[in-house]
């Protein structure tokens, strides 16, 4: 492995040391973590990250690998700071970890995937902007700095600029208040649920119509300049495809179509579908009793009835796949079962396989990772919500997405786990994709709309999927 920093690395370093407090948005892959590491060498530094990607190790091996002494770093998840404990007359009280990370001066504070302090009231938020203050360095990093609405940026805003976000006597602090803000940069509007006073933020106020049509990777001018207004020079984003070269990519489409049996099931229940926007799940079909993703149905109608071996539609497809790997394979999908599943057809023909999902401890997690990692696993499945993010897995060269998502920087973030800084092999994104059914046409939206676009979905935009 070629140990040399690369020339977008030496700038990105420069810049850390000397914005004080900014906002790291590289792409994913392209060396954040060692980025952060080189420019706070030497200090007594915290990092704040998913407990996901702690978990992982990640962040053990980025410091092993560049800290000149890795002792001068301390590692907290987000919910740690959260952390309470309980106390000998009954009540609770921060942790002594939290205690020291709040009440102690850091030289450089790190917040890995930063777009979990989004929230402006949650108590990691707070927690955190209150570490930032008492130290001489905040760095904020995240490969999607909006990944889903352009205001949630606010917190990140006032994390670079807390002396603008803290309003005085006969001072009147440009981000101390969050609504004055949001009216300034963007379209407005009541609800029409939810009470007089709830508001529904749309787009900024110069976006034309012109500007719904592009696609997440090319934001419009007034994006630019909303960055550049609320940023400036603390705000550095790079692009893979202008700082690396990777070993190629090749993306395959592989299509699986329903049997007879498994398009009747399909054509029967659509009839009765639900629409949902949310983070899970988008179609839904119901009886009044249960609800079951269509989606479902396009993978294999086994997930009606699990019984047995999983088989039919596209486990079938994996299990042919699986058979003939010889190197470490990831598999993405979206639904829990969807995953506990795929482990089941991995092991069918004799690979060893764990998985990745909610509901799992973070040891759990982060045990399947490292070995995998570690070369003791053939196959990792992960669900898309948490391989997606601060992940390394380029000990594989395949990766398969049996689902996707309906965010489409989940989808790349997945696939940016195997193909970043670090693989030296030549990889392969399979893609299954059930013909004729809601698997396919999302697909197709997700090439054609926005994020915001979908959240604001017709019925009959979800007609379309059916």
């Amino acid at each position: 492995m070629n140990f040399e920093l690369l020339q977008h690395q030496r700038e990105g370093i420069e810049w850390i040391r000397t914005v004080k407090r900014g906002l790291l948005g590289d792409e994913p892959g392209l060396g954040k973590s060692r980025q952060a590491i080189e420019a706070f060498d030497g200090g007594r530094n915290l990092i704040i990250a998913p407990a996901m990607v702690i978990n992982g190790g990640t962040w053990h091996d980025e410091l092993e690998r560049w800290a000149s002494n890795p002792g001068n770093w301390t590692v907290l998840p987000y919910s740690g700071l959260n952390a309470r404990v309980k106390t000998s007359k009954g009540g609770y009280a921060a942790s002594s970890e939290l205690v020291e990370a709040a009440r102690g001066h850091w030289d450089a504070v790190v917040l890995d995937e930063a777009h979990y302090v989004k929230g402006r009231n949650t108590y990691w938020t707070k927690t955190a902007q209150q570490i930032g203050k008492n130290s001489d360095h905040v760095l904020a990093m995240t490969g999607t700095p909006i990944p889903n609405w352009a205001h949630e940026l606010f917190t990140l805003v006032q994390l670079a600029h807390p002396e603008e976000a803290q309003s005085k006597p006969g001072f009147k602090a440009k981000y101390g208040n969050y609504w004055n803000w949001v009216n300034a940069w963007f379209h407005v509007e009541l609800a029409h649920f939810g009470g007089q006073n709830n508001r529904v933020i749309g787009k900024l106020l110069d976006c034309t119509a012109e500007c719904y049509l592009r696609p997440l990777t090319e934001p419009c001018e007034h994006y630019h300049f909303f960055m550049q207004e609320n940023l400036g020079q603390q705000f550095l984003r790079r692009l893979r495809e202008d700082c690396l070269d990777l070993p190629p990519v090749t993306d395959q489409q592989v299509l699986t179509p329903m049997d007879t049996s498994q398009r009747k099931i399909y054509k029967d229940m659509k009839q009765h579908y639900l629409a949902e926007v949310d983070d899970q799940e988008v179609i839904k079909w119901t009886d009044g009793a249960r609800h079951v993703a269509l989606d479902k149905i396009s993978i294999s109608p086994w997930l009606l009835n699990p019984v047995g071996e999983p088989k039919g539609g596209k486990f079938e497809q994996l299990r042919y796949d699986l058979a003939g790997r010889s190197r470490p394979t990831l598999v993405l999908a979206h639904y829990r079962d969807t995953v506990d599943a795929c482990v089941r057809v991995a092991e069918s023909v004799g690979a060893s396989a764990a998985c990745v999902r909610g509901g799992m401890t973070g040891r759990q997690q982060g045990q399947a990772i490292q070995a995998f990692k570690d070369g003791k696993l053939d196959v990792l499945v992960g669900s898309l919500e948490t391989v997606a993010e601060g992940l390394q897995l380029t000990v594989a060269d395949m990766a398969i997405f049996l689902e996707t998502s309906y965010k489409p920087y989940r989808n790349e973030q997945a696939r940016n786990r195997v193909h970043r800084l670090g693989q030296t092999r030549p990889v392969t994104i399979r893609s299954y994709v059930t013909p004729d059914s809601v698997d396919e046409k999302k697909r197709e939206l997700l090439r054609e709309k926005t994020e915001d676009q979908i959240r604001f979905m017709s019925a009959g935009d979800f007609k379309r999927l059916l």
